[in-house]
């Protein structure tokens, strides 16, 4: 075991400008080969509770041991972004369930998660699909569109505000939320950070629930209301907490996983192509595209003790952030993981884009699925020619992996003519 904080090389990953162009997978490759679990100093203006710096791991099995372990791998101590206030300050983080450890953790989580089980999830399936037909119906004609602001967000943003009980009219504020928690580096967030976005959900949150007192609904709003704790009422900055999480990482998380997919399948146009011939083939294919561009880069968890990591000895206090987006294409846990392949299959595709498992796996995992599952069966079902139309714009950001505007064109089918191809 090696007493010493490893740092072979230089790697810059608390750089935003390193991110500029997408996730550095070259030098992730060579961290996995090299140095798996990787010291790096952190910039000199993060906060001082981020000093001196941070371990980097990127090997897909000692991500799965740290998300597995949270009694020596913390979420709440030091946060779970790489640096404290990238989305708001450390108390924003420690506020919502990915922030939580222990018993706070399973409390919260326990509050919702039955509106997340496969058989609800199920349920969704046609709403989630008139949705999306309805989103690409307001564009079909015109030929072109934002993937971004035209489809991918409606969709997920409507989606999510139909589980928690938000009126159609608010749910532009659960976007501003949205970017302001998870893009406050970039342009999209208004000049809005995380404390100041939390303060607005959290009065928003408590008019929705005096409104449920009165008229309860079946929705996730009317569930925190009436959640109770030993008898008790859930606290309120716990009823806050939930309600931030869902809306923020719901929307955003496969608002993204959209954009960068459709980008690859383009990239990629001989994979497109396939899952236009057989689209039966869409849900094998949004598990590589997980995989391929998982929506957030890292988590961070802080050591409550010393331990040892890969041959490395991490020393209580110590930040450890874990790399999904170099742990899904380890080739040591997925054969060909530099071939992005919609005909590998989910058994083939390990991926940890929803985490490295444990407690803090993504409670919206399902959904998230169905959504990806959908929006590609309606987009490819009823468009053929897709192609971008201008440069696509990157959300600046070290933790977020997604973009903020993709103009794409494309040539409308008929939907007879889908029914036709998908009977035959």
């Amino acid at each position: 075991m090696t007493d010493s904080r490893y740092s072979p090389f230089e790697t810059h990953l608390g750089d935003l400008d390193t991110f500029a162009d997408g996730p550095p997978h070259a030098l992730f490759a060579r961290m996995r080969d090299e140095a798996p679990v990787m010291w790096a100093d952190a910039p000199a203006d993060w906060p001082a509770s981020d000093q001196p710096g941070f371990w980097n791991v990127t090997r897909a099995e000692h991500v799965e041991q740290v998300s597995k372990d949270p009694v020596t791998y913390s979420s709440w101590f030091g946060g779970f972004t790489m640096r404290s206030n990238e989305i708001g300050s450390l108390e924003v983080q420690r506020s919502v369930m990915i922030g939580k450890d222990g018993a706070e953790h399973v409390r919260m989580r326990g509050t919702v998660n039955k509106a997340f089980t496969p058989w609800r999830v199920r349920e969704l399936e046609s709403s989630v699909r008139t949705r999306m037909t309805r989103t690409l119906d307001a564009v079909l004609d015109s030929g072109r569109c934002d993937l971004v602001l035209d489809l991918a967000g409606p969709l997920v943003t409507s989606t999510m505000s139909e589980l928690l009980g938000v009126p159609e009219g608010d749910r532009g504020q659960l976007d501003r939320w949205t970017d302001a928690f998870l893009s406050g580096d970039d342009e999209i967030a208004g000049g809005m950070r995380g404390d100041e976005a939390l303060g607005a959900a959290a009065e928003y949150l408590m008019g929705l629930l005096l409104e449920r007192e009165q008229h309860p609904a079946e929705d996730l709003i009317t569930a925190l209301g009436l959640a109770t704790y030993n008898g008790e009422p859930m606290p309120r900055e716990e009823q806050v907490g939930v309600f931030s999480q869902l809306f923020a990482a719901g929307i955003d998380s496969t608002k993204g996983t959209i954009s960068n997919g459709l980008l690859t399948l383009l990239e990629h146009p001989d994979q497109l192509e396939l899952l236009h011939q057989d689209p039966t083939m869409i849900p094998a294919a949004v598990e590589e595209i997980l995989r391929w561009s998982p929506p957030f880069t890292h988590q961070r968890r802080t050591a409550t003790c010393d331990t040892e990591l890969a041959g490395q000895l991490i020393h209580e206090g110590d930040s450890v952030v874990i790399w999904l987006q170099s742990s899904s294409r380890d080739s040591r846990a997925i054969e060909r993981a530099d071939t992005f392949d919609v005909t590998r299959g989910q058994r083939q595709c390990p991926h940890q884009a929803f985490g490295g498992g444990g407690r803090h796996f993504c409670l919206g995992a399902g959904l998230a699925r169905l959504e990806l599952i959908v929006f590609f069966e309606e987009l490819l079902g009823r468009t053929r020619d897709i192609q971008l139309a201008g440069s696509p714009e990157r959300i600046r950001s070290c933790f977020v992996d997604g973009y903020k505007r993709v103009p794409i064109s494309f040539t409308p089918v008929r939907h007879r003519d889908v029914a036709a191809a998908s009977s035959a």
